[in-house]
């Protein structure tokens, strides 16, 4: 657990160093609170919570099995929220793409609860079987907390989260195609926002979809104590691509100086507050 630990604290502190001077001018330097913003702030600085919390559980030897155990269930489930609120800013993406069109809206509303509910309700069942305690080891000189989970009925959160990935990325897909036909002729500005926000999303879908099945191999094949070899680093990337999303969209739109209408509406619904 602790190399996993470990490396999704280097992905997260890295790539914070790498987009902090856009953080700082596109999103602190505004005075205006949107939803986008507060969604972006969470999602950003949230990771950082449960990656500390983990450390934590694995760098001090004197934690009871009590406290192992908060530790652990603090973490998860700002984990698994975390990723949640991740992908609410990419189905407000995909809802963007769409014109913010009522009946998809609803549609993509009914997706997400059809998806993210059992997740919640699987993870749950999972925190509550899984086994946490202090194991010590004094002729290693080794402590820490250590999870033995009683089931491994998580592989089918991953592909909860694999099947709604891949239905946002189909309708993206669409939306893209339509888009290609619609921007032409438009401001060389136009083009480039509608490219990086096609650009983002198809890096997230290839990262998350190789990381999605590759947890539920995991999870599947390998021994129950690996369960979480490749999670941990899913949700780093997962809000770190995320929040990307946000602030390349903010940096392209604000080197534009015209607007085509259909681009004003496209930027502002993903502005809306």
């Amino acid at each position: 657990m602790m190399p996993t630990v470990a490396s999704a604290a280097i992905v997260k502190v890295y790539d914070y160093v790498l987009t902090f001077e856009l953080e700082n001018h596109y999103m602190w330097s505004k005075q205006r609170w949107s939803l986008i913003r507060v969604l972006f702030f969470v999602n950003r600085y949230m990771p950082f919570v449960d990656i500390t919390v983990s450390l934590c559980a694995q760098l001090i030897p004197t934690l009871s099995d009590r406290d192992c155990k908060l530790l652990y269930r603090l973490a998860a489930w700002s984990f698994c929220f975390s990723i949640a609120l991740s992908e609410v800013i990419l189905t407000m993406r995909t809802w963007t793409l769409w014109k913010t069109k009522c009946w998809l809206g609803i549609a993509l509303a009914a997706f997400y609860l059809g998806c993210w509910v059992p997740i919640f309700i699987l993870f749950g069942t999972f925190l509550t079987h899984a086994n946490v305690f202090n194991l010590r080891m004094p002729q290693y000189e080794y402590a820490a907390c250590i999870v033995d989970p009683g089931n491994v009925n998580l592989y089918l959160c991953w592909i909860l989260v694999l099947v709604y990935d891949t239905g946002t990325m189909l309708l993206m897909v669409i939306a893209g195609a339509k888009s290609c036909a619609q921007f032409r002729g438009q401001p060389r500005g136009s083009s480039a926002l509608v490219f990086t926000l096609y650009r983002d999303g198809i890096t997230y879908y290839i990262a998350l979809f190789i990381l999605s099945v590759a947890n539920i191999i995991t999870i599947v094949i390998l021994p129950r104590d690996l369960v979480n070899l490749f999670s941990v680093l899913q949700r780093a990337i997962h809000t770190a691509l995320s929040s990307r999303v946000i602030l390349h969209l903010r940096e392209q739109a604000g080197k534009l100086n015209t607007f085509s209408d259909t681009l004003i509406a496209t930027y502002i619904s993903t502005e809306a507050s």
